[in-house]
């Protein structure tokens, strides 16, 4: 097949970002034509031919716009068997709703941060350009819709109204070899000892970037409400704005406990030296952090307005807290994962959870998927 994907910007760090690049190795390696339709990247997948879609100079809101309406040219200007579109576009044959559904997010972070957001919402015109596209898109402007989560696809039929016959959850895979438990092995090691953590030191491990919605602040007033365990510590990945969390990491007397790594291209091995991954996030369609968490064996601690909490299993593999801004409640169940009891049955039954979604089971979906379109177009 000759398959155009698009994507605003291509890189090597980010959840979403590894998903993109783990589908584009695993469509040119099988021999397809596949065209990459993106404004920036820091990366030039081998096998893959780049395009690079003008963005016109403005606001926000202008230039996801323009950048949609200028990939749907684009695109259309050449004979693609099919279009697969990771950002909110014109007339995809398929979107990846990864970034889940808009207004859901809308509306959970006004139920977390009350009047004033509320009010800035309303009139804010980039909210309202992602929501003009989103509505496109859920109401007839895209051929098949893939929901990451049971979450997204119950948000889009109950905001939109989309037929449930054009949504297809395909849960994101993970890849069981590169990513795997290694709690003895020489990079836990290695890492704890560069950063001056013994090697019996309770490890918890944040990765998001945007740290307002991945809750990093609930994650600091916990750790500020367990300041009486001996050698915690918290490592912090992904990008965002430092200055708040270092504030607040300051006016709790943490500062010393927490590593603020920035985007790392190896969360893996930053996985395998922690004991426990914690993303008390407000809104996630489906954190591939945590399940790339618990291919490492560790227990993941979130919420229950994230994808991937329908893949945890409570009390065993990890935790889904009803509201993120309950730090206490937090900060109770991440004592409860660091104990050294259990600890090994944990992170062997978060391993054998996370491999009941390997990346090829994930890939084959995709790819049949991608038959059954091609196939309603040719008829």
């Amino acid at each position: 097949m000759r398959i155009a994907l698009i994507r605003r910007r291509y890189a090597a760090t980010g959840g979403a970002e590894r998903y993109l690049a783990q589908l584009v190795a695993a469509l040119a390696g099988t021999g397809h034509e596949v065209h990459l339709f993106a404004h920036s990247w820091t990366v030039s997948p081998p096998g893959v031919t780049l395009h690079r879609v003008p963005v016109p100079v403005g606001p926000a809101f202008v230039r996801i716009l323009g950048f949609a309406w200028a990939a749907h040219r684009m695109t259309r200007r050449e004979a693609f068997d099919l279009v697969h579109s990771f950002d909110r576009t014109i007339r995809p044959d398929i979107y990846r709703a990864g970034d889940g559904c808009h207004q859901a997010w809308l509306d959970r972070r006004r139920a977390v941060e009350g009047g004033f957001i509320r009010a800035l919402d309303r009139v804010n015109p980039l909210h309202r350009s992602l929501l003009s596209l989103e509505r496109h898109l859920f109401q007839g402007g895209c051929r098949r819709i893939i929901a990451n989560s049971r979450m997204v696809r119950d948000e889009i039929l109950r905001y939109y109204g989309t037929p449930a016959s054009a949504i297809q959850v395909i849960y994101t895979g993970v890849d069981l070899g590169r990513i795997h438990p290694a709690r003895e092995g020489a990079a836990r090691a290695a890492l704890r000892e560069a950063l001056g953590v013994g090697p019996d030191d309770p490890v918890v491990l944040f990765a998001g970037s945007g740290f307002e919605r991945k809750g990093l602040r609930f994650l600091l007033e916990a750790v500020g409400r367990m300041r009486g365990m001996r050698g915690l510590r918290i490592w912090v990945l992904g990008k965002g704005n430092l200055r708040r969390p270092r504030s607040l990491a300051d006016r709790l007397g943490i500062a010393d406990r927490v590593h603020f790594a920035g985007p790392v291209a190896d969360p893996e091995r930053w996985m395998a030296a922690a004991d426990v991954f914690v993303l008390p996030t407000i809104y996630d369609p489906f954190s591939n952090a945590c399940l790339e968490a618990m291919a490492s064996g560790l227990p993941v601690i979130t919420t229950t307005a994230n994808g991937a909490a329908e893949i945890l299993e409570e009390g065993r593999t990890g935790a889904a807290l009803a509201d993120p801004r309950d730090v206490t409640g937090l900060a109770e169940r991440m004592a409860e994962f660091l104990r050294p009891a259990g600890r090994e049955e944990r992170a062997a039954a978060a391993r054998a959870a996370a491999e009941a979604f390997p990346l090829e089971g994930h890939l084959k979906q995709v790819l049949a998927m991608y038959d059954e379109v091609v196939g309603e177009v040719r008829a």
